[in-house]
């Protein structure tokens, strides 16, 4: 199946100084390095979804093709829309730019299991983690129509559709994943956090 891998980078994060998440540095590499480290072994095209402009540049250095959100403030789902817009082949596998320690095992699993799936999303706990999973390019129509409703939330896009599949916390344990590949920057104590791990990693 022929699967592309999107970073939906978002605007600046006013929490965190304004600066774009994934050129936040930890340790001696931003987020955006640390997720492409992973994530160019295992998809042969990988995009950036970016809200400002501006970032476009930035993605470019690092030899990144960024595409601009579809709609102007209407967050994750408009960078789902973009996304699938831009990326061909069958199917996306979308992360959060600000999640700095993406697990290979996970991003393997959701590139090439249950393959006729709309979507295939990590399920902890019995909740979706929809910055973490892959949409099917037929979502498309779909993901364009909640957007002209204002209908926003991701989550309810994976769980409303008769054709995703899961990746359950039991599943998750054999993939040897944990919760520091769903781990994300949303404010300083995250961004301190996230430098205790990595320094962990080395």
């Amino acid at each position: 199946m022929d699967v592309a891998a999107a970073i939906i980078a978002g605007g600046p994060a006013r929490r965190l100084g304004g600066v774009a998440k994934p050129f936040l540095m930890l340790g001696t590499r931003t987020v955006a390095d640390r997720q492409l480290a992973v994530l160019r072994p295992i998809f042969a095209r990988v995009l950036a979804i970016v809200a400002e402009p501006a970032d476009a540049a930035a993605w470019g250095t690092l030899g990144v093709q960024a595409i601009a959100d579809r709609v102007q403030g209407a967050g994750p789902l408009a960078g789902l829309a973009a996304a699938l817009a831009a990326a061909g082949g069958q199917a996306v596998v979308c992360v959060a730019g600000d999640m700095p320690f993406l697990s290979a095992s996970l991003l393997l699993a959701l590139r090439d299991q249950a393959p006729g799936a709309e979507a295939l999303a990590p399920r902890r706990s019995g909740r979706a983690e929809p910055l973490c999973a892959r949409y099917a390019r037929r979502l498309l129509p779909e993901v364009e129509a909640r957007l002209a409703a204002g209908r926003l939330a991701l989550h309810a896009l994976l769980e409303e559709s008769s054709g995703a599949r899961w990746l359950d916390d039991g599943r998750l344990t054999e993939l040897g994943v944990g919760d520091e590949a769903f781990f994300n920057l949303n404010g300083p104590d995250d961004l301190a956090r996230a430098e205790v791990l990595a320094r962990g990693r080395g």
